[in-house]
């Protein structure tokens, strides 16, 4: 049976939102129900910029209603890093065990990059990561393993990924900081769209900044009630030459415990896919694993 695929109209937005609701809130970590309102204001942006790359142009195709599935594509300007433009899959969804409707999508959407001579495809690439899908740095969670198992199938290999490990009913101690470190400990309130302010810790050392650690509410993400209660670290870096002295271990645990203290439930963070050092401190700190995520790319002939 040959699926249609065909634009993206706006009758199509409430099947598309209950299906991406369906796909994704209470089996993807962090991903709450997304009102139609706002995604729509996704799925019809034009040119935008993130990360020092822009989006030059935009498509929606959806199967059948809409309900049954819909690949949302890009072609992504050159920029530092990318000589050439390529196209991007911010979000492929259909249901499980509909497999040739996802085919249908997938080669339609390569079809639309050819057409525009692109010649590579990556899929959910991190600039373009729906504002309301999980929490920043998010790939394609394995929790859509049908998902990524159809690209794979179909010569998409990883080349890139995040991992991230939430921390549930936390109760971090106060620390003391044992790196013998000289510095100035700065921390600061950072008011956003949560009931409770996200976190800035800065060790300052004659006047530079020589480690930080920033939280931000889950409310970032998503107005969902179960969302203001998560503080996820969205950085944590310490200078190179101060590094291996246990000073990002304190900021951590330090911004964790103001969290705590501020009324946050739960610590999210997440890092590298292959950053095995950071993922061992993590899970040795009270972290666990409730997420992989990966970009995916090949080449389009």
């Amino acid at each position: 049976m040959t699926i249609a695929v065909r634009p993206y109209l706006p009758d199509d937005l409430s099947a598309i939102c209950d299906l991406y609701n369906a796909l994704l809130v209470g089996r993807v970590p962090h991903c709450w129900p997304v009102a139609s309102s706002a995604l729509d204001e996704t799925l019809q942006a034009g040119e935008i910029e993130r990360e020092e790359t822009r989006l030059l142009e935009q498509a929606v195709l959806v199967a059948g209603s809409g309900g049954d599935g819909f690949v949302h594509i890009g072609r992504q300007a050159t920029n530092k890093w990318q000589k050439d433009e390529i196209g991007a899959i911010r979000f492929l969804a259909y249901r499980r065990g509909e497999r040739a409707v996802g085919d249908a999508l997938l080669a339609a959407a390569e079809s639309w990059m050819r057409e525009r001579d692109l010649r590579r495809s990556v899929v959910m690439p991190q600039p373009w990561r729906y504002p309301f899908y999980a929490f920043p740095h998010a790939y394609l969670s394995d929790h859509l393993d049908h998902v990524q198992a159809l690209v794979r199938f179909r010569g998409y290999v990883k080349t890139g990924g995040e991992v991230f490990l939430d921390w549930l009913d936390m109760q971090p101690e106060l620390a003391s900081d044992a790196s013998g470190l000289d510095y100035e400990l700065c921390v600061e309130d950072r008011p956003g769209a949560g009931l409770r302010p996200g976190l800035r810790v800065r060790a300052i050392q004659d006047g530079d900044g020589i480690g930080e650690c920033e939280l931000v509410s889950g409310a970032e993400s998503s107005a969902a009630d179960e969302a203001h209660d998560f503080a996820f670290c969205d950085w944590l870096g310490v200078e190179e030459e101060h590094q291996g002295r246990g000073l990002g271990r304190f900021l951590l645990a330090h911004a964790m415990y103001l969290a705590r203290e501020r009324g946050y439930r739960h610590g999210a963070i997440s890092t590298a896919f292959d950053n095995d050092r950071a993922f061992l401190f993590y899970t040795n700190y009270g972290f666990r694993v409730v997420d992989w995520t990966y970009e995916f790319a090949r080449e389009l002939s």
